[in-house]
């Protein structure tokens, strides 16, 4: 097998790179690129990194750390090198890595599809490693390291080491069918088959209750209402930035902009709308309200924006039902009379220049989006895994179901191999290549 390397965190400029090298060439890609390095297992060394032809330029200092096969992310010997994170030196570093016999640039995914082919984690943990690159909020990113630590993978095994035990003892009665006329014995010693079955079911149907269907996109807090509400001066408020222009001039914002903030539980999207009103002014101005009302039929999250000095707007008791938030913005000036208590929606008035507000809506929409749970479960989100979690269900039911022993049998031995394909007994390599070439490429 080749040794591969690759740059494991993002192209750029930056202060320190990583490169990762992995495969069996790596001790001669420690002699070929740095000399005198003594590759002492897991100890960070400052050396020199030259070029691997004779008299070759020094091309950095830098920290390397060996790690020798088998304690390593892959099984494998693994060489991780620190450079200074200017392109060039690492476009260098990997093009004299590659120079070495044996040595080629990674596929995506493959440094930790290696480490799944060698043992070092199952398919569950090499997908939650997934989860884990992608995770937008503490929620996600905790679920992901439970599964990474195998929580839902030792479930997974104890099921399929009972749906083994009980394969074991249907064939033992194919065995000797013939003595008891081809039918499925309902006790076998100790061993009640039904009882058996009713177990692992009550197992199945619990890891299919915890599937949450993956949503990668960041939930979205949609603000809307009339033109000069401060639907703008909030959000720059929110994300403590000038990121959207703001004027006296109505009707400034005339598409939607998106602006990430990020709480402290996770992330969401703000989104600035145009300014609504009962008839549009012009042509571009009836194309903004529209825009604006699709995308509020998109939202999670809709936030009514209200200048709490100007008379209320006409339509303001329909935009009203539709909220789930209402900020009213300008309290430091004088207070319109009219408001009162005009609804029942989470209320909260802002000074958007003086941040009076600010601080308490952003705690509001943190709880909203990443309410504060009792710890639960770990949820599956692969639809690959509850798909095979179905399918061992399905084949446990017709076993269960089966007057013949052979045909129970044979359903679950389907039923057994359903639930190891979870977790990486699988022959379909279409399947682990579809899981792998979605990271990065040097993970």
């Amino acid at each position: 097998m080749d040794t591969i390397v690759a740059l494991a965190t993002p192209p750029g400029l930056s202060a320190i790179a990583a490169v990762r090298v992995s495969g069996k060439a790596v001790r001669a890609v420690c002699n070929a690129v740095l000399p005198g390095f003594g590759m002492v297992p897991r100890v960070a060394c400052l050396v020199q990194c030259k070029g691997v032809a004779c008299n070759a330029p020094t091309l950095d200092n830098l920290i390397a750390i060996f790690f020798p096969a088998p304690n390593s992310y892959t099984g494998e010997d693994v060489l991780e090198l620190f450079p200074h994170g200017n392109p060039f030196i690492v476009r260098k570093l990997i093009e004299e890595i590659c120079k070495v016999d044996g040595v080629r640039l990674a596929n995506k995914g493959e440094f930790t599809e290696r480490a799944f082919l060698n043992g070092k984690m199952d398919l569950t943990q090499a997908e939650a490693l997934g989860d884990i690159l992608v995770a937008s909020n503490s929620k996600s990113l905790n679920n992901a390291l439970r599964l990474l630590s195998g929580e839902v993978s030792g479930e997974i095994k104890a099921l399929a080491e009972r749906v083994k035990e009980a394969s074991a003892m249907l064939e033992l009665d194919v065995d000797f069918a013939e003595d008891v006329g081809g039918e499925l014995r309902v006790e076998s010693g100790e061993w009640r088959v039904e009882s058996c079955f009713n177990e692992i079911l009550k197992g199945l149907g619990g890891l299919k209750k915890r599937f949450r269907k993956a949503v990668n996109e960041l939930p979205k807090a949609v603000l809307f209402g009339a033109p000069n509400a401060g639907k703008s001066s909030l959000i720059n408020a929110l994300v403590k930035e000038e990121r959207l222009l703001v004027s006296e001039v109505p009707g400034t914002t005339r598409d939607f902009v998106e602006v990430p903030l990020h709480l402290p539980s996770g992330d969401i999207l703000l989104i600035d709308t145009a300014g609504l009103a009962s008839a549009a002014q012009n042509e571009i101005d009836e194309l903004a309200m529209q825009k604006s009302k699709e995308v509020l039929e998109k939202a999670n999250l809709k936030i009514l924006v209200i200048d709490i000095s100007a008379p209320l707007p006409v339509e303001f008791k329909n935009w009203a039902n539709s909220a789930n938030i209402i900020v009213h913005t300008h309290k430091d000036i004088i207070q319109n009379s009219q408001l009162g208590a005009l609804n029942s929606q989470l209320t909260f008035k802002v000074a958007s220049p003086k941040k009076e507000g600010i601080k308490e809506l952003k705690e509001a929409l943190d709880n909203i989006f990443f309410p504060k749970e009792e710890t639960e479960e770990a949820w599956i989100s692969s639809e690959r895994q509850i798909a095979c979690i179905k399918k061992a269900e399905e084949c446990v039911l017709r076993a269960l179901e089966a007057k013949a022993v052979e045909l129970a049998a044979f359903e679950m031995r389907e039923a057994r191999g359903a639930l190891n394909s979870v977790i990486g007994e699988i022959s379909d390599e279409s399947v682990l290549n579809a899981i792998f070439s979605s990271y990065c490429i040097g993970k």
